[in-house]
Formats: C-alpha cells, structure tokens, sequence
C-alpha cells in the first residue's frame, strides 16, 4: 500500500511530533496573550475596536467547528465510504462548541459597542432589532445545533468504545474484524442514532447559521437586507472546514496511526471537493452581488460600494477575492497538487487565513470609523486566543477518544476496498 509520506519540511515535521506538553504551554500561552488583550480592550475608555475583533473571531471558528461537524454528517446522509478515515478528524471540532457557545454569551456584554441601533432603534424594524429578543433566539439556536452536533459525535464514539469493550470481554474473536459483522453493526443503536440525526443537524445548521448571520453581520448595518447572505455565510463556513478537515488530514498522514489508513487519493478526493466548493461559495457572492447592482438601489449598493470602492477596504476586498476564490480555482485545477501534503498545507492555510479576513470584511466597515484597516495587535492576540482554545479542544479529543472510527461499517468496508484494490 502506497504511503502518503512523501517529502516534508523537517521543521513542521518537528512541530507535528513535538512533546505534547510543550504544545499545551504553547497553547495556553496564546489563550492567557488573547484573554489578556480582550480584558484590557473591554475595559478600556474605547472597546468597540476590541468587541469588532472578538464577533469576528467568534463568527469564523463557530462557523468553522459547526461546518466540520457538518461533514460527518453528511457523509452518514450519502452513504459514503471515500472520507471514513477522517470522520473523526471532522467530528473533533464539535470540542470547540460549548466553547463557542460561552463566548456567544459574553457578546451580551458588548451589545452597546457592536448595535447602535439601541440607541437610534430603525423604523419599522423594533420589532426584530431588540437586543434581549436577538440573543433569546440565537442563543436558542445555537444550543440545539451544539446539543445536535454534540449528541451526532456521542453515538459516533459511544458504538467504538462498546466495540473495544466487546473484544476485551472476548465476546468476539480478536482476529475478527467489524467488516464481518457489518449488518450487526448497521443494526445497532448507535448507527441508527446516527442517521437520524445527520439529516436533522444538516437542517438545522442551514437555519441557525442563518439566523446568526442576519443578526450579527447583517444587522450591523441595519438598512442593508439579502435574502442570500445567510446561505453564503453558511456556504463559506462549510468551506472554512473543508480546508480546515484538508490541513488537519496532512498533519494526520505524519503520525502512525493514519500513516497506512489515509493515501494520496483521499488528499485529492478532498481537494476536489474543497474546489466545488470554493466555486459554490463564489458564486454566492457573484449572485448576491449581481442582483444589488442590476437593483441599483442606494439602500442596498452602499453596502458593497463600501466594501470594495472605498478606502481603506478596497485593496483588503481584492485580497479576499484572489486568496479565498481565485488563487486556489487555478491551484485545485492540478491534480497533482492536490495529491502532495506539503503543497495543499500550504494552500489550505492561506484559505483560512482569506476566510477571516473575509469576515473582518463584513464586519469592520459597519463599526469601524478609524482610517486604516483594523488589523493589528489587538485582532493578532485575540485571534491568537481563539486559535488557542480551538487547538486544545482538538488535543483534548484525540487524547480521550480513539483517532479512527473503529466500529463504522463503511469504514472498514471503505479499508477492505482500499487493500484489494492495493494487491491489484
């Protein structure tokens, strides 16, 4: 069986295999820098600046985690055995979630520097732009997609641990395999579970990230409606995690336990659909942005003329563009490079990084009256802080929880494919 590891830097190489408790401090340094920076900034004499940057985190790492989330789920709704090896690479995010959802909960607090339609509420629309009714229904929202999400990634582990009970008992053989005891494994509880619930979640999760994109990006801007800007936001985060599950995918292929289970071939079965989607999301803005200007109603074109005509966020719009959409259309066109770790690490890391300047993009210019771009040290740490946290939930999971999906019946089945097609 071919092998995915192919050349790679020596020093990421050491990064990948560095002492974990090294990481930890690493980690936790950053969360105590972002923690701090948030602390001063919020009790500063000006903390808009400081609120901007934590909504901007929290809207790109939710969308992230919850989009990862999404793509167990969906492979559960299509049946599909190509990306059983890196479920559990996409269900780990779902750490972040209670998480994020503490963070929701402390937007509250920065209420008065992010919605200045408290103070001069908008005519006509009192009854939707109230703050207590904005986080009553958000934060509804946002805990049934996490009870959602969380229970999904209950029944995925719970069946691998009833597994690894069931061959310490010696109530089957150790030689066995659970492709041979697929049809009970598809019969029991814990698949079914499984099931059930991914089409839910999929539902779900269009509806809240919806709903979490009109009240805290759209409502920014009071005046400003479209109907497509809460698909494209939860488009864009599915997107987000694809390029997230990719990179995690080439940091998996250096460690032991994937090294013969995820191949070239599942780098490039991703690439492809990281590239659908980079399309689709595109063409969400294309879309949203062709019916404001064939509309060419003021209300509605200020809101772009903003962002991608006026100083200081026209060349950040045109850095977006080529590094979120562009750039990687023509790289993801090359089959081999999608098929090389190193390359696609590099790729799917300046992806993320385009993704959460797209969000600074459309949430500075709605709060920001500064006259540069608000890119410094107070958005580096805090963001530092996200990353942080995110990084050690996902250490947290893959110390407690077994890396591969043991007891999935499409996984082996998917390994057993994978090995007869190897011998040919």
């Amino acid at each position: 069986m071919k092998s995915t590891r192919e050349p790679f830097p020596d020093f990421l190489d050491r990064v990948v295999r560095a002492d974990r408790r090294i990481l930890i401090l690493a980690f936790l340094g950053m969360i105590l820098v972002g923690g701090a920076s948030f602390w001063f900034g919020i009790t500063s004499e000006s903390p808009q600046r400081t609120w901007q940057a934590f909504l901007i985190n929290f809207l790109f790492w939710t969308g992230l985690a919850y989009g990862a989330v999404l793509f167990s789920a969906a492979l559960n709704m299509t049946n599909a055995h190509w990306a059983r090896p890196m479920k559990r690479l996409a269900e780990a995010p779902g750490a972040f979630l209670p998480f994020s959802f503490v963070f929701f909960l402390l937007l509250y607090q920065g209420r008065e520097s992010l919605f200045h339609w408290i103070h001069e509420p908008v005519p006509g629309k009192e009854w939707w732009l109230n703050v207590d009714a904005l986080f009553v229904r958000d934060g509804l929202g946002l805990f049934l997609l996490m009870t959602l999400s969380l229970t999904l990634i209950y029944f995925s582990i719970r069946s691998d641990f009833k597994w690894k009970g069931a061959l310490r008992s010696n109530a089957i053989s150790p030689s066995e395999t659970p492709v041979q005891h697929s049809e009970a494994l598809r019969s029991s509880g814990g698949w079914r579970a499984q099931l059930v619930l991914s089409p839910v979640l999929g539902i779900v999760y269009a509806l809240v990230l919806t709903l979490i994109a009109v009240d805290l990006i759209m409502a920014l801007d009071p005046h400003w409606v479209s109907t497509l800007f809460g698909a494209y936001y939860f488009i864009g985060s599915f997107y987000s995690a694809l390029a997230a599950l990719l990179l995690m995918t080439v940091v998996a292929t250096r460690l032991e336990a994937f090294d013969e289970v995820i191949r070239p071939k599942h780098l490039h079965d991703l690439g492809k659909l990281l590239l659908g989607f980079c399309l689709l999301t595109g063409d969400f803005f294309y879309s949203q942005f062709l019916v404001i200007w064939y509309g060419n109603l003021p209300e509605e074109t200020r809101y772009v003329i903003l962002r991608i005509g006026q100083s200081p966020w026209e060349p950040l719009a045109w850095i977006v563009l080529f590094v979120c959409f562009a750039m990687p259309f023509v790289v993801l066109l090359n089959r081999r490079i999608k098929m090389k770790p190193f390359p696609m690490l590099i790729l799917t890391t300046v992806i993320l990084a385009g993704m959460w300047l797209e969000r600074l993009l459309l949430v500075a210019p709605a709060l920001w009256a500064g006259s540069g771009i608000p890119l410094g040290f107070t958005e580096i740490f805090i963001t530092a802080g996200f990353f942080g946290t995110m990084a050690l939930c996902l250490m947290a999971f893959f110390k407690f929880f077994p890396l591969l999906p043991i007891s999935d019946p499409l996984y082996h089945e998917q390994l057993e494919s994978t090995r007869a097609d190897g011998e040919h």
